[in-house]
């Protein structure tokens, strides 16, 4: 027998020395709902290894996700899970946040723990601008407001920060659709305005949104 086959047949009988993490589901995907502020999900690992394996470092890829670990030390065959939260702050859309754990086994590489969600906005303005050129006739331009189904906020209030663009709010479906008449006192000169659109949700810090207008 050679010396390579020896050599072979010995580290094929070594059981390995490193323990390993197993996780069920490092990639995850989630749906928020209208009116969710954050989501929360949680990552459980099994140490599959022959001897302990110490977490030393979870590690959120921004400071809008947390992730909590309540032990640091797993035994062979024991379990455990990182619960993370993100919260959204004022994200909206398709989101992608990582969380890299870092082990004591020597020479591996951090693990990268992944949290897909789907952000439903608010609300829908279309369009979020409206313009007019220089000389136009004085047609109102309309915005369009739309409210998710599920969502429980109510536009109120209209107005925009300069006198020289008029809005006017107008209610065409009940509690789901608003339109904005937007309209500009002239057409001569040069004049921009932003259209605050107040809401009545949250209760405690209703939102406003924005919208902009022109004359160019």
């Amino acid at each position: 027998m050679t010396m390579k086959s020896i050599l072979l047949l010995f580290l094929g009988s070594v059981t390995p020395i490193f323990a390993q993490l197993k996780w069920d589901q490092p990639q995850q995907k989630l749906s928020a709902k209208p009116g969710d502020k954050a989501v929360s999900a949680k990552y459980r690992f099994t140490n599959q290894g022959t001897s302990p394996v110490t977490i030393v470092d979870v590690r959120p890829s921004c400071g809008c996700t947390t992730a909590t670990l309540a032990k640091k030390v797993f035994a062979p065959g024991e379990s455990g899970e990182i619960d993370a939260r993100f919260n959204f702050a004022g994200h909206t859309g398709h989101q992608e946040k990582w969380i890299y754990v870092t082990t004591n086994l020597a020479g591996t590489e951090p693990m990268l723990l992944t949290l897909a969600v789907d952000i439903p906005p608010e609300i829908t303005i279309e369009p979020d601008f409206v313009m007019w050129r220089i000389g136009d006739p004085l047609t109102p331009k309309t915005i369009r407001v739309v409210v998710p189904d599920g969502f429980p906020t109510k536009i109120v209030a209209v107005q925009t920060d300069n006198p020289a663009i008029q809005v006017e709010l107008q209610e065409v479906r009940v509690g789901k659709q608003w339109e904005l008449k937007v309209t500009p006192t002239g057409t001569k000169n040069l004049v921009k305005a932003i259209v605050s659109i107040r809401s009545d949700y949250p209760a405690e810090n209703p939102a406003t949104y924005f919208a902009y207008a022109r004359v160019q």
